[in-house]
């Protein structure tokens, strides 16, 4: 019998807990810690909708990327989104398990992933946590291109490997890029070490106007995907490292879990 306590744990091995940031909320979240698990739901947020699909989908445990209890609740009084979606999955007896920062910045995690994804090679942490036998951990990556690509094919890339509906940048679009950075999610604060590692781009998501204007000022080309589309290719990942270790249990990635941000 696999329990949600025995998937927690992997998980922790795979991506350690304490690789997490001080206040992000990750491991088993809620649920029992003996509740045999045959049916899993994977998502990069849950809220109501996904909660309800665990339900018709009879899933044991949802793991997502991103926490619920992100910040500390005081009441389960269903006035709150949040609040309702704890009180489904409680009814529902659905355990939850988060990894978010930890798989961020783990090696083999999430900016990882996505460099994979947008075959970006040669790759090194930018901001080291920790360093031990799988080689050093931490945020961001940079790396290069196999060859230089004209910013123009890889906005395209980016569009249609992430799935965005729309994309903010600064450069020329005939700027030849070799060399790149990458912080999925929301990853400007990286933006003025990118700088100063000779970056030809910097690719993350939720840049603000100022970090925009820096790299345009310093001539680094930066691309906002998005942080929601930097981020579910997070479930493909996910799925492939747990159907290895768990081939009796199904997964199954939550189709209700889309992007909130849309562009006209």
């Amino acid at each position: 019998m696999i329990t949600s306590s025995d998937i927690r744990e992997y998980i922790n091995n795979v991506f350690p807990e304490n690789f997490a940031f001080d206040r992000d909320n990750v491991g088993l979240i809620l649920g029992r810690c003996d509740k045999e698990v045959k049916r899993v739901l994977i998502t990069l947020d849950v809220d109501e909708k996904v909660a309800q699909e665990a339900m018709e989908k009879g899933a044991d445990l949802i793991i997502s990327h991103h926490p619920l209890m992100f910040y500390p609740i005081k009441r389960l009084t269903g006035n709150s989104p949040e609040e309702r979606t704890l009180r489904q999955l409680i009814s529902g007896d659905i355990s939850l398990i988060s990894a978010h920062t930890n798989l961020d910045c783990s090696s083999g995690g999430l900016n990882d992933y996505l460099c994979e994804k947008l075959d970006i090679i040669n790759t090194r942490v930018i901001e080291v946590v920790a360093s031990d036998e799988k080689g050093e951990h931490g945020f961001g990556r940079i790396g290069e291109f196999k060859e230089e690509f004209s910013l123009l094919k890889i906005l395209e890339r980016c569009k249609n490997v992430l799935g965005a509906n729309g994309l903010r940048y600064t450069g020329r679009e005939d700027k030849m890029i070799k060399r790149v950075a990458v912080n999925c999610g929301g990853g400007a604060d990286l933006l003025d070490e990118c700088i100063s590692l000779g970056a030809d781009l910097f690719i993350t998501g939720d840049v603000k106007y100022n970090p925009f204007r820096n790299g345009y000022e310093s001539g680094m080309a930066v691309i906002d995907a998005g942080h929601y589309e930097t981020e579910h290719i997070v479930c493909e990942l996910l799925e492939k490292v747990l159907k290895d270790k768990y081939p009796d249990i199904e997964f199954c990635i939550s189709k209700e879990n889309i992007a909130p941000i849309k562009y006209f």
